[in-house]
């Protein structure tokens, strides 16, 4: 059994890339978020938005040389960091389809890409 949080099944690739997203059953307005982390099946979302365990919610961004892609993700779990009222939220993944299935791709691997070689 792996002990700590080394229990994670996947690596995380640390970010820092401006995004959009939204409650999937919310208003229809986006608000500005930040994504923090990335692994193969989800990453960290920071912003001033609470999100409910189990909530579905939407994130769009830009990938240089791809341009915007966006995807749905479910909340697995959110806590204040700040006493500014601003949140992180833990992602996973829902590919429900090729083309989230593309996108969750095409972000995975820019951001693996961009890491610093040792």
């Amino acid at each position: 059994m792996r002990e700590g949080r080394e229990q994670r099944e996947w690596m995380r690739i640390a970010v820092n890339m401006p995004a959009k997203c939204r409650l999937i059953d919310g208003a229809a307005r986006y608000e500005a978020t930040r994504v923090t982390d990335i692994h193969h099946q989800g990453g960290c979302l920071e912003g001033a938005q609470y999100f409910r365990k189990g909530a579905r919610i939407r994130i769009i961004l830009e990938i240089p040389f791809e341009g915007q892609v966006s995807f749905t993700a479910e909340a697995a779990w959110s806590v204040p960091i700040n006493a500014e009222g601003d949140y992180r939220t833990g992602l996973k993944f829902i590919i429900d389809g090729p083309l989230a299935e593309d996108n969750c791709n095409k972000l995975y691997h820019y951001c693996l890409l961009r890491q610093p070689r040792a």
